[in-house]
């Protein structure tokens, strides 16, 4: 009887009767886990930010050199365009020379000539520049009746010559009308300075250089 009084009388205390402890956690490992776990998805997300920031430098640097192309190709273009329409505004056919006024005219008759004037004199001063009439190909000779004579052929195989100059400028190769192909002289069978053109359509015998200028709307006189 005396240890159940005993026995009612420790539970009467009131106190609840305390559950036995169980396995303990360690701060230190959840937070180092939690750590690594951590520093994998940052590592993986700088990776993609990394990834993603050299996908869209590349894509920049795509994107500048089309537009470098664009650009190229426009600028190509507009010189193209440029040139074609300085090219139609050009000239194509150039007086020899600009001072105006004529001398010896074709087919003239005098002791100068073994038969008649083959050509169209200029009386102009000695070192006149001198003109293609034509653009095309230039050959510089000597002749012993032309003097220094620079032949120019055109597209269309018309000959023009140019004669008793006292130099050539350009000797050999392509012109267009206007260029300076020599300087007015008095060369070969010549009275005096001026310059002797001559007109050869195809290279054949040659024509009034006055009518074929003017049918060319030029008019030296």
């Amino acid at each position: 009887m005396a240890g159940i009084a005993a026995a009612s009388v420790g539970f009467s205390g009131g106190k609840e009767p305390q559950a036995a402890p169980g396995p303990s956690v360690e701060p230190a490992a959840v937070n180092s886990e939690f750590d690594a776990q951590l520093t994998t998805l940052s590592r993986g997300a700088d990776d993609f930010a990394d990834r993603a920031t050299r996908t869209q430098e590349r894509v920049d640097l795509q994107q500048q050199r089309q537009e470098e192309q664009r650009r190229r190709a426009a600028e190509a273009a507009r010189k193209k365009a440029e040139a074609a329409r300085r090219e139609a505004l050009r000239p194509k056919f150039v007086l020899p020379v600009t001072q105006k006024g004529v001398g010896e005219l074709f087919g003239a008759i005098g002791s100068m000539w073994s038969s008649r004037h083959t050509g169209l004199d200029f009386p102009v001063p000695m070192n006149t520049p001198v003109m293609a009439v034509t653009d095309g190909t230039v050959v510089a000779k000597w002749n012993s009746s032309y003097g220094n004579i620079v032949e120019v052929t055109a597209p269309d195989g018309t000959q023009t010559w140019y004669a008793h100059l006292a130099s050539a400028r350009i000797r050999s190769g392509y012109v267009k009308a206007g260029a300076v192909i020599g300087y007015a002289g008095s060369s070969g069978n010549s009275s005096g300075p001026h310059l002797h053109l001559e007109v050869h359509p195809g290279g054949g015998p040659a024509i009034d250089p006055l009518a074929w200028l003017r049918s060319h709307g030029l008019d030296p006189t």
